[in-house]
């Protein structure tokens, strides 16, 4: 396979998950990664050959276009704060798969709770906007329980090589 059409493989799979994500919902946040530092370390190979940043600057157009509010927010941390209660959790090692707070009992997996902290960070982003008042409880990530994946199926784990782990 020549580079060129590596190249525009990817760019069409980006293309077409930006526009899954976009059905039905009416917003969507991504913390603010610096890609290019990704790209000096160790892994600097493949986070270049996954094309990260790219497929980020595609949702934010496809956003644009399909008129779905799109927002990055502060990545520092999301894994270190409770979503339910905003209390500092402390830092964890890679093994550490479970989020727990000591604060109000709170327990998830810990993607599923830095996923939510990085909707209560996009939605109080929005309400900051004038525009954006409404009343925006109950509302989440995809427009569905942070719990589903962009397939619709449950999510209590990570994105295994072709399914979710843990999915019932």
């Amino acid at each position: 396979m020549s580079n060129q059409r590596i190249s525009d493989t990817r760019k069409d799979w980006h293309f077409k998950l930006a526009h899954h994500l976009c059905d039905g919902t009416g917003m969507i946040f991504v913390e603010d990664i610096n890609f290019v530092s990704w790209q000096r370390g160790m892994l600097s190979k493949y986070s270049a050959d996954a094309g990260f940043g790219q497929f980020v600057n595609l949702l934010e157009w496809v956003c644009f276009r399909r008129d779905v509010y799109f927002a990055k927010v502060n990545k520092d941390g999301t894994s270190q704060t409770c979503p339910n209660c905003g209390a500092y959790t402390g830092k964890k090692t890679l093994d550490v798969r479970t989020h727990y707070c000591h604060e109000c009992g709170y327990t998830t997996t810990r993607d599923v709770a830095a996923s939510q902290e990085v909707r209560n960070r996009g939605l109080t982003h929005l309400e900051s906007q004038s525009r954006w008042k409404a009343d925006l409880k109950g509302l989440n990530a995809l427009g569905h329980s942070v719990l589903e994946n962009v397939c619709g199926l449950e999510a209590t784990g990570s994105i295994g090589h072709n399914t979710l782990v843990g999915t019932g």
